[in-house]
């Protein structure tokens, strides 16, 4: 018999319950459990896993032999007993043949290929464009515009333009390019909001008046966001500070002239934290105190991503005017730029946890948050109910507290990372790069695809504008 065929692609069930398969052959299997007395009579069903397909496969045993051993190591008797079951099903021996035939496949190219051949053998990865890079960020988003320029998307959207007023019943579409809609957020209208995310950012935007901003803000973006920025006019609402960087929040005397400014022209913020590390609990904490004396002052809440669970927990304590709204480190799901290679079933993708009403209970009832943000990721997302934020176009994929980016500035090994407590802003020059065809840049302490699918195919972002989501955030490079 084979042993040590990994756990993942072989699973056994008696009675409805899991056990672990130790070894198998054409002609049955050993299993271990903590059941000390099972009979030929019980339920007996195998999962195989089809490596080609990307896809379990159950097979029900109805008839076989089973055999009780005897553990040879005393000290293990009190864990589990080992059961030897015997089948003459054919579709079984046929099975065991196709799992064995695979992973013995799998283990020869994990031998004796790179992984970019072991990919394309596997999935159809076209490994071969792994050595396609571009010199520099700007070259690389050059290549990005030209895959968006006027010509691609007159064809893509039909020679329409995004207006967020289209799921709005008061208004209707009728609106004059400019124009700028001032029914609230509650009728139905979709909001729009520009991230500032970088020093240079929140300078710009201190030194612009708002409208100004946008349109610099809208000369920044990729393809159609660009359009929808100067189709709005000016922004309903700003996100200021960075979910993936500890480093990239604008320091105390900057965000208050920031806030500051953001009320005097009357345009809506949401303050965005990245995970708290716990040196900076002490400043966290009495930063949020100040905010949140200074909505008292101006009679105002104010919008906090959240993206750690002790900031909520901070966000909740006894700081009314502070509204929390879950960030993309909590709101998890498998984001991947290489994600439409993978075989089998992929409508699963569409759901996470928020997707689960309990939940989403439970984070309201324990935290106040009663807003998701939400990424899109290149492929289409089920929203829940309730208030919904979606970042377009980038998405974050990865992201590490122990910058990699730093470490290859400073030591020249990505491997080489360390906590950052001051930066010398390494992510204002430099970025790093990876095969042109996957559509992702390493910034910061993040790596981050853009999702071209909503750039290009018009119907994606309306249909998320009617299914959910009450605010478009636009993200620029």
């Amino acid at each position: 018999m084979v042993s040590m065929i990994p756990f993942g692609l072989l699973a056994g069930f008696v009675k409805g319950r899991e056990v672990r398969i130790t070894e198998v052959d054409e002609s049955g299997f050993c299993f271990r459990t903590i059941e000390e007395n099972i009979s030929d009579s019980e339920a007996l069903k195998v999962c195989f896993y089809d490596i080609k397909n990307g896809c379990y496969r159950e097979l029900e045993i109805p008839e076989y032999d089973i055999q009780r051993f005897d553990m040879v190591d005393a000290e293990l008797s009190g864990f589990y007993v080992k059961y030897k079951v015997m089948v003459k099903q054919k579709a079984y021996a046929e099975a065991v043949q196709r799992l064995l035939y695979q992973y013995n496949h799998y283990i020869h190219l994990k031998l004796e290929e790179d992984d970019s051949a072991l990919a394309k053998s596997l999935t159809g990865y076209p490994g071969e464009l792994d050595e396609v890079k571009c010199d520099s960020l700007e070259e690389q988003v050059g290549i990005w515009r030209r895959e968006l320029t006027p010509e691609v998307l007159e064809s893509a959207y039909n020679g329409k333009r995004i207006d967020l007023t289209d799921n709005c019943s008061q208004c209707g579409t009728g609106f004059k390019p400019g124009y700028k809609c001032q029914v609230p957020p509650e009728s139905g209208v979709t909001e729009l909001a520009l991230e500032i995310d970088r020093p240079e950012l929140y300078q710009e935007y201190l030194d612009s008046s708002l409208t100004e901003f946008s349109k610099k803000y809208a000369g920044k973006c990729i393809g159609i966001c660009g359009s929808i920025i100067l189709e709005h006019r000016v922004p309903d609402h700003l996100y200021i500070g960075n979910q993936f960087c500890h480093l990239l929040f604008p320091e105390r005397k900057l965000l208050f002239k920031i806030i500051e400014k953001a009320a005097a022209e009357q345009v809506e913020i949401t303050l965005v934290f990245s995970y708290i590390r716990e040196y900076m609990l002490d400043y966290i904490t009495e930063l949020l105190d100040e905010i949140n004396w200074w909505c008292e002052e101006k009679g105002q809440a104010v919008e906090i991503v959240v993206n750690d669970w002790g900031m909520a927990s901070l966000v909740k304590k006894g700081r009314r005017n502070l509204i929390p709204s879950l960030g993309i480190l909590l709101n998890k799901r498998r984001k991947d730029p290489r994600i439409s290679f993978k075989k089998g079933e992929q409508k699963w993708f569409e759901r996470n946890s928020l997707n689960a009403g309990f939940y989403r209970n439970f984070l309201e009832r324990e935290y106040g948050i009663q807003r998701f943000e939400w990424e899109s990721c290149g492929y289409e997302q089920q929203i829940p109910l309730g208030k919904n934020s979606l970042h377009i176009p980038f998405y974050q994929t990865n992201t590490s507290q122990y910058c990699p980016l730093g470490a290859v500035c400073e030591t020249g090994e990505r491997g080489r990372q360390k906590l950052a407590k001051k930066c010398p802003g390494y992510c204002t020059e430099y970025a790093l790069l990876y095969p042109e065809h996957l559509h992702m840049i390493g910034r910061y302490n993040s790596l981050f695809g853009i999702d071209m699918r909503i750039l290009k195919e018009e119907e994606i972002l309306k249909n998320y504008i009617q299914n959910g989501v009450d605010r478009v955030v636009i993200r620029a490079w």
